[in-house]
């Protein structure tokens, strides 16, 4: 019977309580603090956003080249838990998912219809159409998945190579030392298990808005509070019956699954629709993407005291922030067996080979027909807002109907994976017990966590709407932000042991003593080179 670790789970569950209190008593007051803090993120914090994501972009660079990335996690014996594709698929669909499908047709038309002022481009033109497409793909690409990979990969080496406890102070261990074995690792724990609580919660609120403008588009149903509370309800009561059934089961049947709904949704909207305009926007906005990437990647609106970064690029990078704590514990979790190299390969690479797809089929068809079709997207967003926009794209397309309903599903779905493994991760977190060998936790913390989550999401859909949504990310991402960071500067020490051993043969506890610990063996470990 794994026992609760209390500094852990208490904080976070009186602080989640504290929140839900004050919001159902004063919700005006509660949207009236939030924008306060969220304004003094914005103010003051986003240069270190935008700098810490495009750090940690080039420390994956590094990793990938440098001798760690032969390490193979877990040890040279380690055999890997899942297969290739499995395992590629539960990194695509319980990261980011739920973001791509809200976002990839709603936000090109908001860049291309409001694109900020202080940049001096005018609405409907040439320029703002390659800026909204740059635009997602700086938001949803390479560099949020670099804030997953580093994070991951950190926790990965922490807890099969050097033993260390399930905890996101463990990956902390190199930098900080003994201070992360006890009191210290259950309170950064608990930090963290908030901030990614609320995380949780602004993700799951914009899916929820998602389904059910679907389910008005396509099936009458209205949107009121007590459908959006049965539509959670549905989402958490799955995904804590998927964790039910172990890895080996649910989340890998759910992944696969989600993973082929959306290569067929996007292959059929690419041929169904415009397809040359597609291939033609899509290319066009890379190479603005590429040649612009350090610009847009640091832009802050000081020169034009414009809030525009804040509100998008800021927002999404501290959601990254936010998830990517707990995330990485699962990511990192199921990585046993492969080698450093291949793990950025799957979780960085190809998610973001996919998401530049995604996004050139998705984005690019929804500034098509809202050019050519009299702003139909943008006069939508205005009349129903977000959500609303995808179902508009469907009735553009031949079988609008069944695309609504396979849509709908595809999001239950992929909600459903992504709580199942940061419900599975939230259990592990708050107690003891767990270890490489033994990675399961108890259901009823799943579940309580679970339960939280979507009340919380249910209060943000139905009372709070997009703009609190964006609120929570910014919110729940500062501290996030200083543990991802922390992280990374505890990966870059492991990579520097490596290095400093012969051919980058060997990591040991040894070392790690040199951090303030004795006891252990040798633990990290790669090849040598071939001649």
């Amino acid at each position: 019977m794994k026992r609760i670790r209390p500094l852990t789970f208490w904080p976070a569950c009186l602080c989640l309580c504290v929140t839900i209190i004050y919001t159902v008593i004063d919700k005006n007051n509660f949207i009236s603090a939030t924008s306060s803090l969220n304004d003094a993120i914005i103010d003051h914090l986003s240069w270190l956003f935008d700098l810490s994501a495009l750090f940690l972009v080039g420390v994956v660079i590094y990793a990938f080249f440098a001798p760690i990335g032969r390490v193979r996690i877990g040890g040279e014996d380690a055999t890997p838990l899942l297969t290739p594709f499995r395992w590629f698929a539960i990194s695509l669909t319980t990261v980011i998912a739920m973001g791509i499908l809200f976002w990839s047709v709603a936000e090109p038309i908001v860049h291309y219809q409001e694109p900020p002022a202080y940049l001096g481009i005018t609405a409907q033109t040439p320029e703002a159409m390659r800026f909204a497409m740059s635009t997602i793909f700086v938001h949803w690409t390479i560099t949020p998945y670099s804030i997953y990979t580093v994070a991951a990969l950190t926790f990965a080496l922490s807890f099969h190579n050097l033993k260390l406890k399930f905890s996101i102070g463990s990956m902390l261990r190199p930098l900080l030392g003994k201070r992360v074995n006890g009191l210290g690792g259950q309170i950064i724990d608990g930090i963290a298990l908030f901030a990614v609580v609320l995380g949780m919660s602004a993700t799951l609120s914009s899916g929820i808005l998602v389904i059910a403008d679907g389910l008005a588009a396509t099936f009458g149903i209205g949107k009121s509070p007590l459908v959006l509370a049965i539509i959670a309800i549905v989402i958490i009561g799955s995904a804590i019956l998927s964790a039910a059934t172990g890895l080996h089961r649910g989340i890998q049947t759910l992944a696969r699954i989600n993973t082929w709904l959306y290569f067929i949704g996007a292959i059929f909207i690419f041929v169904v629709g415009p397809t040359t305009f597609i291939l033609s926007i899509g290319v066009e906005s890379l190479g603005v993407y590429l040649s612009d990437f350090f610009s847009r990647s640091l832009a802050t609106g000081a020169s034009g005291n414009s809030q525009w970064p804040g509100w998008w690029t800021v927002a999404f990078f501290a959601s990254w922030f936010a998830w990517a704590p707990l995330s990485c514990l699962f990511l990192g979790k199921i990585a046993r067996g492969y080698r450093v190299r291949q793990f950025i390969i799957v979780n960085l690479l190809l998610p973001s080979a996919f998401s530049f797809l995604w996004f050139s089929i998705f984005s690019g068809s929804s500034l098509f027909f809202d050019m050519t079709q009299n702003n139909i997207m943008y006069n939508a967003y205005q009349e129903s807002g977000f959500a609303s926009l995808i179902y508009i794209l469907f009735d553009q397309l031949p079988g609008s109907t069944i695309l609504s309903a396979l849509f709908i599903f595809a999001c239950v779905i992929t909600f459903i994976t992504a709580a199942d493994s940061n419900t599975d991760a939230i259990g592990g977190l708050c107690t003891h017990g767990v270890t490489a060998d033994n990675t399961s936790s108890p259901l009823w913390v799943k579940a309580m966590w679970g339960g939280a989550v979507a009340f919380v999401a249910w209060v943000s859909a139905s009372y709070i709407g997009v703009d609190g949504i964006k609120m929570l990310f910014n919110l729940s991402g500062v501290p996030g932000l200083m543990i991802v960071v922390c992280a990374a500067a505890a990966f870059l020490k492991m990579c520097r042991q490596v290095e400093l051993t012969s051919q980058g043969a060997l990591l040991t506890e040894r070392a790690l003593d040199t951090w303030e610990s004795r006891r252990c063996a040798p633990l990290i470990k790669a090849p040598p080179l071939q001649p």
